[in-house]
């Protein structure tokens, strides 16, 4: 299946065409997209996931055509 991954700054973009889509697995999860752009596991606890613009786990399933982005939280004073 093909899903648009949107990754964090910083990971490896190489897996993704020039419009950053990519190949997964059939039941292939969130997290499967983080490894896919090898992001490390301890930037990945800081990150808000949504998938098709809706907050989601990294345990959701994805599906062909999904787009999954990857954001850290910003806080201001």
């Amino acid at each position: 299946m093909r899903v648009k991954i949107l990754p964090p700054p910083g990971c490896d973009r190489s897996a993704l065409d020039a419009r950053s889509w990519a190949e997964l697995p059939e039941g292939g999860t969130v997290r499967d997209a983080l490894r896919l752009v090898r992001c490390s596991p301890v930037k990945a606890k800081l990150l808000l996931v949504s998938v098709n613009g809706e907050r989601s786990p990294l345990s959701r399933v994805l599906h062909d055509g999904d787009v999954v982005g990857f954001f850290f939280p910003v806080s201001g004073g």
